[in-house]
């Protein structure tokens, strides 16, 4: 038994290769992938180790925890490896001629682990692609899961994990939708018929926007009219999202409510159209001008649209209304529907309560509001044409009061970019607003004690109401363009 161990040790230690005064025996190939398996296990561990548990508590995002615990573990692990085949007696000078001279001969089969090696360090320390990122590349998108030294793991949305080379994610372009943060603009294009009326269509999208919930009004929904097209009229409509990577849900949702919408409008979506070519008319349809009334319906198109109430009046039409709108030219208008959204308040239902944010600027399009102070028994009514939450707004307070719809009323609220937009781009209408705000001497007596115990108004007021709402108007958003 002892002769075969003998021979077996002879056979291990027994060189086969001689590079100079270095040698190779199987031993030594033993000892090193030995080694190797130790380094590997004591990486792995060491990285979920010091991921989840060190880095982890000392608050750092994901992406972040998983680049530096990657290199750190790596770099532990080469250190491990030269140490452990130091303690061996494993001679790292034959290794290193020997991988010299390996590496001369199969360098060339090994181009493509070495390039996605190098890929793999550089995404680690460069940190445009990091783990927890949702991303887009070649039609596909998921989340990325790790980043290892030779490929990155992507989960998509459907549960699958693939596996992309290193070197492929980092000479292509890759779209990283959350390189900041996960929010973000999402675009909806919608065509619809030649025929429609791009203000109306405007209006549409926009009401749309506000009535999908996954919609973040951080920045308000914009649309754009993006093109003539053969068949339609081509407009894009952005919305701002909290959570970019679910954004298929809130285009779908969006998808949905933009039709039914449109539909309201009688507003038909682009579809192609067809013209149909008879070498012989007379036999399809034999008539004559005295029959044409008989024949007309072969000509005219089938309704597509089922039995609907009578479309709703578009906020331009309601806006025109309004006496100080009366005059607006066409493009007025429309940038006025640009920049705000119809709202509903069924009777009874709050507006807002004292204390909300003084977030938004509302005109009354129709029906009436009220509001009541703590020393009045009735209530202060505000109808048709009237506006609503102008001091908070400018002011930036909480509401001072709490408004409540007297019966269904439809109000058009504009945030205060639009707001700025307006009172910037549209100087006619900037001084018809402040004079309007001016006149309502009998709202803003009722609550003059109130903002003066805020200490929001002084004798300036008392002098000239328009030319302090004026002052205020300018300090908050800037004197208007000329």
């Amino acid at each position: 038994m002892s002769e075969f161990f003998q021979a077996f040790d002879q056979v291990l230690n027994t060189p086969f290769i001689n590079f100079g005064n270095a040698s190779l025996t199987l031993s030594a190939i033993a000892q090193f992938f030995l080694v190797l398996l130790i380094a590997l296990l004591f990486s792995l561990g060491f990285k979920r180790v010091f991921a989840n548990q060190i880095l982890s508590r000392m608050g750092l995002k994901q992406g972040t925890r998983e680049s530096i615990a990657t290199i750190t573990s790596y770099s532990l692990a080469t250190v491990l490896v030269l140490i452990l085949l130091q303690v061996m007696g494993v001679n790292l000078a034959s290794l290193a001629v020997v991988a010299g001279s390996l590496g001369i001969g199969i360098g060339f089969g090994l181009q493509d682990i070495t390039r996605n090696f190098i890929s793999g360090l550089a995404m680690l320390v460069e940190r445009k692609l990091k783990v927890g990122d949702f991303i887009e590349w070649e039609g596909l998108s998921g989340y990325i899961v790790e980043i290892s030294l030779r490929s990155t793991i992507i989960r998509t949305i459907t549960e699958r994990h693939i596996v992309i080379p290193n070197s492929n994610l980092v000479s292509n372009q890759v779209i990283n939708w959350t390189y900041n943060n996960f929010k973000g603009w999402v675009p909806v294009n919608v065509s619809v018929a030649h025929e429609s009326d791009p203000v109306v269509v405007i209006e549409a999208l926009l009401d749309s926007a506000y009535l999908e919930e996954s919609v973040s009004y951080q920045y308000p929904p914009e649309v754009f009219f993006t093109g003539f097209g053969e068949n339609s009229l081509d407009f894009v409509l952005w919305i701002w999202v909290n959570r970019v990577d679910i954004k298929h849900r809130t285009e779908s949702s969006l998808r949905f409510i933009i039709d039914q919408n449109l539909r309201q409008h009688h507003i038909r979506l682009a579809s192609p159209r067809y013209d149909l070519w008879h070498r012989n008319p007379n036999v399809v349809v034999q008539s004559s001008v005295a029959d044409y009334e008989d024949h007309a319906h072969v000509q005219q198109a089938v309704p597509t649209f089922s039995e609907h109430p009578s479309k709703p009046v578009a906020v331009r039409d309601l806006l025109q209304k309004i006496p100080y709108f009366a005059n607006c030219t066409t493009v007025e208008l429309r940038k006025l529907v640009e920049i705000g959204h119809r709202k509903r308040l069924e009777m009874g239902e709050v507006l807002y309560n004292v204390g909300d944010p003084g977030d938004a600027f509302y005109i009354i399009l129709c029906g009436s509001v009220g509001y009541t102070l703590h020393d009045q028994d009735a209530p202060t009514i505000m109808a048709e044409g009237q506006f609503i939450g102008e001091f908070s707004l400018m002011l930036g307070i909480p509401r001072t009061v709490t408004i409540k719809a007297l019966e269904d009323t439809t109000v058009f609220a504009i945030s205060p970019q639009g707001f700025k937009q307006i009172l910037q781009s549209q100087p006619r209408l900037y001084d018809l607003i402040v004079k309007e705000m001016g006149r309502h001497e009998a709202e803003l007596t009722q609550q003059k004690r109130r903002l003066r115990e805020l200490g929001l108004i002084n004798q300036d007021y008392d002098k000239n109401p328009v030319a302090w709402v004026q002052k205020q108007l300018e300090k908050l958003f800037g004197p208007p363009l000329t």
